[in-house]
């Protein structure tokens, strides 16, 4: 039973180091890797969640990936606004190569998706809201680290 809580614990502890990592990339930074597809398919071996898989019509098995997440694996708009035009432009080709029921399903999860991480929020400046943001990310670190710490017993 301890294990399984350590386990938890070291998933909470990678998910707040990648926040406070994702604070603290440039814009492109975050989604440059779009267009690298070593990087892409680096990224979709450590984090396959940030991706949807978009498969072609007919005998061609090739998927087509659009990004959720930026290079830190963690959601964000931008790269889901980019994912939402390119659904967006294979729905107005004609040419037919995807299934207009699957572009149009996978148009309206990229739709929540936008809404549910898009909302704006009051922030600093831009330098003073960066480092609030990672000190922040550090003491729940911290936090986490002491009560998930060796007991002694």
């Amino acid at each position: 039973m301890p294990e399984a809580t350590n386990d938890n614990g070291l998933k909470h502890l990678e998910e707040l180091i990648r926040t406070a990592t994702n604070q603290l990339l440039t814009k492109q930074e975050k989604v440059g890797y779009l267009m690298n597809p070593d990087l892409k398919d680096k990224l979709y071996g450590k984090f396959p969640e940030c991706f949807i898989s978009l498969k072609k019509m007919g005998r061609d098995v090739s998927a087509y990936l659009l990004p959720l997440c930026n290079r830190a694996g963690i959601i964000d708009p931008e790269v889901i606004k980019i994912s939402y035009a390119a659904v967006g432009k294979l729905l107005s080709d004609q040419n037919g190569m995807y299934d207009i029921n699957d572009l149009q399903t996978i148009l309206s999860k990229l739709d929540r998706l936008k809404a549910r991480y898009s909302k704006t929020i009051p922030k600093p400046p831009q330098q003073a809201g960066r480092k609030a943001v990672v000190t922040r990310m550090f003491k729940n670190i911290k936090k986490h680290l002491v009560t998930v710490g060796p007991k002694d017993d």
